[in-house]
């Protein structure tokens, strides 16, 4: 069942009305550490990422192209911002390119991991340095982690995910 008001929904997540050349109308959009950044920006970050991430590997855009199914100017447009990139084809690159989706999000729109700068690469390590973690060693950290939440007591794996604890 859907929400009958939807100002009280844009109020209650901090929404803000904005125009984006993306969009084309006003869209509404939470604000980041330096207000809100454009749609187009957000994809020049993205596209940023996936240029450093290619470089790292030693691959030109021929290469990728062959391995990602397009002609190399097809995929240049990725790294030049001048295609959206699907989610599916992150995905795709993060295989191919040796990265994780979590680093691309980091890149792009860091506000998704923290209120403050800060506070959004300290949870960005420390996301990275779990992923990195043997299987064991990560079941023993979330069975402390649930210890230490303020919510213990309850079951965190059935529980919805509180928007303000992102990350």
């Amino acid at each position: 069942m859907a929400i009958k008001d939807v100002q009280t929904y844009i109020d209650r997540h901090g929404l803000v009305e904005t125009e984006d050349s993306e969009a084309g109308k006003p869209i509404w959009r939470k604000p980041g550490f330096d207000g809100i950044r454009g749609l187009l920006e957000i994809e020049e970050e993205l596209s940023r990422f996936l240029r450093e991430r290619r470089d790292a590997q030693n691959l030109n855009r021929e290469q990728v192209g062959i391995m990602v199914g397009l002609h190399h100017e097809i995929y240049a447009r990725h790294e030049r911002a001048g295609a959206k990139l699907r989610v599916t084809r992150l995905l795709h690159l993060a295989e191919l390119l040796d990265f994780s989706p979590i680093e691309a999000i980091y890149a792009a729109a860091p506000q998704f991991f923290g209120e403050t700068e800060q506070e959004a690469e300290v949870r960005f390590k420390l996301v990275m340095r779990m992923l990195d973690l043997p299987a064991a060693t990560a079941q023993n950290l979330l069975m402390l982690v649930e210890e230490l939440s303020p919510d213990s007591g309850t079951d965190n794996a059935t529980k919805p995910t509180d928007p303000k604890r992102r990350g």
